[in-house]
């Protein structure tokens, strides 16, 4: 059983950059995606590099850890890099109601929830409140 982290607001912004020279990678696309289906899209880096998604929390599954997946795609359309984002501790607790809280002790990351496999982890730097929202970035180097 699952239950949704109350509809709290996530935005989640990603840089892409050359893991070699640290410049903004233009013409890759990014997709994003929660377990369970839930897609948040696929879109363009712009020419500094970002792509920015408008989405919800990820909900809290029993033995996974909250956690969205992104991909990164070449402009032919092949895999660059792929890996779940892991929220961390603090903006769960942001998001979650107490009884969800309890729930994440145990939890890890690893073997992801849509059962395809080991993924990189990349744990995001996230500001603001469940009020207004919760925002999650990260540099990526591809």
């Amino acid at each position: 059983m699952t239950e949704p982290a109350l509809g709290v607001p996530l935005t989640v912004k990603l840089r892409l950059v050359s893991a070699s020279s640290g410049r903004p990678r233009t013409g890759c696309a990014v997709s994003l995606w929660h377990c369970g289906d839930l897609a948040a899209g696929r879109q363009v880096a712009d020419p500094a590099g970002w792509v920015s998604f408008g989405s919800a929390f990820p909900e809290a599954q029993a033995g996974h850890w909250p956690h969205v997946h992104f991909a990164v795609h070449s402009g032919d359309g092949e895999v660059l890099h792929s890996a779940q984002l892991a929220l961390p501790g603090d903006a769960c607790a942001k998001a979650y109601c107490t009884a969800q809280r309890r729930r994440l002790d145990g939890m890890s990351l690893g073997r992801d929830c849509c059962g395809t496999g080991e993924w990189a982890v990349e744990i995001p730097s996230v500001t603001g409140d469940a009020a207004r929202g919760l925002v999650a970035t990260r540099t990526v180097g591809v």
